[in-house]
């Protein structure tokens, strides 16, 4: 897997850790069938600097990287991504559909590069949104090394069924708690890990034909329920999980 392998998985832990955006969206109908929409976006410039900053220290030189270090550790993540990832739409097809589970199909998968910027779309359908939990998209080949990175991104997701009541819950994606090596690796500071961080995003939303009874999201648009994690928001302890309940 090799367009997967390289979005969701890295050698060593800062890789992962470029500006990433999730977004997370869930379509249901009436019978709990539906669409579940996957879109990441990672910008990986800040991994470029860190690059370059660590190259530097083991040079002998020490402290911040020059223009041209950084410039020269962005060509060489160019010249890797360009020789090792293929984002054609056929090429994700044989990827991820194996492995679906029964009930899922893949709807679309594609992916955009510009530089260090990769988007990644990818829609699914199912039969009933129980088996979102079952979808996994890390690689065949990961005892070779690696982190995943939210290779199961519905696996927390619980829908719980009362009658007419319907209760949605999930916890948000927290990297803080999956990226505690940073901080141990040698001549990674604080700092470095902040800037690494910075514009990290999730945003999570459910639209259902349900009557909204209760939700903890942080706004409504109209039949859509929307939750929007940042990087302040996961230090401070203010997030709070995905909670909805809706009424049939």
């Amino acid at each position: 897997m090799r367009i997967l392998r390289g979005i969701l998985f890295a050698g060593i832990a800062w890789f992962a850790a470029g500006c990433m955006q999730f977004e997370y969206g869930i379509t249901l109908e009436e019978d709990l069938s539906g669409t579940a929409d996957v879109d990441i976006a990672i910008d990986l410039d800040r991994v470029a600097y860190m690059s370059a900053y660590i190259q530097n220290a083991f040079a002998g030189e020490g402290g911040e990287p020059s223009d041209e270090q950084i410039e020269a550790a962005r060509e060489e993540i160019v010249q890797e991504m360009d020789s090792d990832e293929d984002f054609s739409e056929a090429s994700m097809r044989a990827e991820i559909e194996p492995d679906l589970p029964q009930g899922v199909t893949l709807v679309y998968a594609k992916a955009d590069r510009e530089e260090l910027l990769t988007k990644v779309n990818v829609r699914f359908a199912f039969d009933h949104v129980d088996k979102l939990k079952e979808i996994r998209l890390d690689a065949d080949d990961a005892e070779e090394g690696g982190a995943p990175v939210d290779s199961q991104p519905f696996e927390d997701l619980e829908i719980i069924e009362d009658g007419d009541q319907i209760i949605v819950r999930s916890q948000p994606v927290n990297p803080l708690d999956d990226l505690e090596e940073l901080n141990e690796m040698p001549l990674v500071s604080d700092e470095m890990v902040e800037k690494l961080l910075e514009g990290f995003g999730v945003t999570f939303t459910l639209t259902s034909p349900f009557r909204v009874e209760e939700h903890n999201a942080t706004s409504k648009k109209g039949d859509t329920l929307v939750w929007e994690f940042n990087i302040e928001t996961l230090k401070s302890g203010e997030a709070t999980g995905i909670y909805a309940r809706l009424k049939r």
